[in-house]
């Protein structure tokens, strides 16, 4: 049956919705251009920033000790120290903001963040869209526990077969989880304070996450325990957007000189109680002699 002519009332109606979807669309693209394109280099913004003198840089606030907020919501922890003190000697400021792993990664690809300032495990997979800077952390990966419940007995990885285990979405540990406790079931969630609130009430029974993220956690609640803890193959970095190569190298040169003069070492020693692991002391040779205790 053929269709019924449309009034010309009809017909304006029409026209005016279809003139909004067009102008809504026509928003879109132009935000999505806006935001996804970073700054170009110039004499004023030799670095290709999103906004000249400033680092946009995506971050957590629940990845303590290497990027959490403060009681006030300021970003605080390891990872931003090294940035702030990276942007102060480049005469720069930083503007933060707070997202999860999966949103600053994907950010960086779409020109939202000019830089992911928290623990980014270096994968290959990773090493596809953003690059790294040179290694800042090397450290473990951890099954975090109650001390009770059938769980709190476990420790080794098969013990953990079948069991409900946690882990936050994009993180390295979720990569791990497959190889580490293959028969595990997991649970994915968007953030560590999640995960861990679901683990102390009995959701699941275990949290896979990296070792100094344990520690911290364990000190805020006295009924968490280390289960089992492992070596990981890739060290914990910074990361920017893919052909940012001036910007990368003005971080690697800072983050350099901070070793050299000890300024590293002094944050490092703020946030960790342990020494480095021989992965960084290799990385960064200077390390050997400011911390004498480490392997």
């Amino acid at each position: 049956m053929p269709n019924a002519p449309l009034s010309s009332r009809s017909v304006r109606r029409s026209r005016r919705s279809f003139t909004a979807i067009a102008l809504s669309l026509s928003g879109l693209v132009l935000a999505g251009c806006g935001s996804g394109t970073t700054g170009k280099a110039s004499d004023d913004n030799p670095y290709g920033l999103i906004q000249a003198g400033t680092i946009t840089s995506a971050t957590q606030t629940g990845q303590p000790p290497f990027a959490y907020g403060d009681d006030s919501g300021k970003p605080v922890g390891f990872i931003v120290d090294v940035t702030d003190q990276a942007a102060k000697r480049l005469k720069l400021k930083v503007d933060y903001k707070s997202t999860s792993v999966t949103g600053a990664l994907a950010g960086l690809t779409a020109g939202q963040f000019d830089l992911a300032s928290s623990g980014l495990g270096v994968t290959a997979e990773r090493e596809k869209s953003v690059s790294f800077t040179k290694p800042l952390f090397w450290s473990t990966v951890t099954v975090l526990t109650t001390k009770t419940g059938t769980s709190g007995k476990i420790s080794d990885f098969d013990g953990f077969t079948g069991k409900k285990v946690g882990v936050v979405t994009g993180s390295s540990q979720e990569a791990q989880l497959p190889t580490l406790i293959p028969k595990g079931d997991p649970v994915r969630f968007q953030t560590q304070n999640t995960a861990v609130s679901q683990l102390l009430n009995g959701s699941i029974d275990a949290f896979l996450v990296g070792g100094p993220d344990a520690k911290e956690f364990m000190k805020q609640y006295k009924g968490l325990r280390v289960a089992v803890s492992a070596p990981v193959d890739h060290p914990t970095s910074m990361a920017v957007p893919k052909g940012h190569t001036a910007l990368l190298k003005a971080l690697d040169e800072q983050i350099a000189a901070m070793v050299e003069d000890g300024t590293y070492a002094k944050l490092y020693r703020k946030y960790f109680d342990t020494e480095p692991e021989p992965e960084l002391i290799k990385a960064w040779p200077a390390l050997a002699a400011q911390f004498p205790g480490a392997k």
